[in-house]
């Protein structure tokens, strides 16, 4: 039978205790500053260091994907670990490169017998749950072709929302899709925004509120429709961009008005704070994976 690796990219801040539990290989994410280039996860640890990084520098840090050859490297460890298949997992090619590099290498790679590229369409827990669900798969012995339908059902349910302190972060690196005359040029604004994660898994702007009380208002209404609509459990994740405290708030407050939904706590790190900037909040919903296996 073959032993199926399955290798993510930080961006999706799974936590070690996780990674370590599911046997699962990560790639590290570059987060530079000028000429410097830093490791998510092994030179920045959280977003709150990277915030700490840009004050003492006065600098705004920027992102670049993974080389081709950290996935080879992964994919070196995995084989030397005794997998002879493996299964690339990356945050979404909506916003990065990084899926593109991942299948190039998953198509040349000739150290095992099947490699492949997965296109999370979404990032943070959103991609890592979905690493969490084929790596739980292969634990089972199932095939990569009954991994990628299974993937296909979970991705095809994720719904996002969340919602920054301030949208210019996204504008400068380019990522907010569509929508930005929504939230552009006004302040005191939390712009709240979505993935398309059923297409190409681009930002965009879906409404906005005064307050995050306000922001959190309108995605339990959200939540709300989309539990009406399915028939199926759900899991949630909570996640938070430096801000534990509220984090756990949203959480608290989301599981006494939801019972029946499982869920769980998370964070945005560093190289997605780049992005969202200092602050943000964010919930993620979709199928509960496990009773996908």
């Amino acid at each position: 039978m073959s032993k199926i690796a399955v290798i993510i990219d930080s961006s999706s801040a799974m936590p070690v205790v996780t990674r370590n539990r599911y046997h699962i290989f990560q790639v590290n994410d570059p987060i530079i500053f000028g000429d410097e280039v830093y490791k998510e996860s092994v030179d920045i640890h959280d977003l709150g260091e990277l915030v700490k990084m840009m004050k003492d520098k006065k600098q705004i840090a920027s992102t670049s994907q993974p080389a081709p050859g950290d996935w080879e490297e992964a994919l070196n460890l995995a084989k030397a670990s005794g997998y002879d298949q493996a299964l690339l997992v990356t945050l979404s090619s909506g916003i990065s490169g990084t899926y593109q590099t991942a299948a190039a290498v998953a198509d040349s790679y000739e150290g095992m017998s099947d490699v492949r590229a997965w296109d999370s369409k979404i990032a943070v827990m959103g991609a890592g749950m979905q690493a969490l669900m084929a790596a739980a798969m292969a634990e089972k012995g199932k095939t990569l072709d009954e991994i990628m339908v299974a993937l296909e059902k979970l991705r095809e349910s994720i719904v996002v929302r969340f919602v920054v302190n301030d949208i210019s972060h996204l504008q400068r690196t380019g990522r907010l899709s569509r929508g930005a005359a929504l939230v552009g040029g006004l302040l005191n604004i939390k712009p709240i925004l979505s993935m398309d994660v059923q297409d190409e898994g681009k930002i965009g702007a879906v409404g906005k509120a005064r307050k995050m009380s306000g922001a959190l208002k309108e995605i339990k209404e959200t939540l709300r429709q989309s539990l009406a609509e399915v028939d199926y459990p759900v899991r949630a994740i909570v996640v938070d961009g430096n801000d534990a405290k509220l984090g756990d708030k949203w959480l608290k407050d989301l599981q006494a008005e939801y019972p029946a939904v499982k869920f769980e706590r998370g964070v945005l790190g560093a190289f997605i704070g780049v992005h969202t900037g200092d602050g943000a909040m964010g919930v993620l919903w979709a199928h509960d994976w496990e009773d996908l296996i």
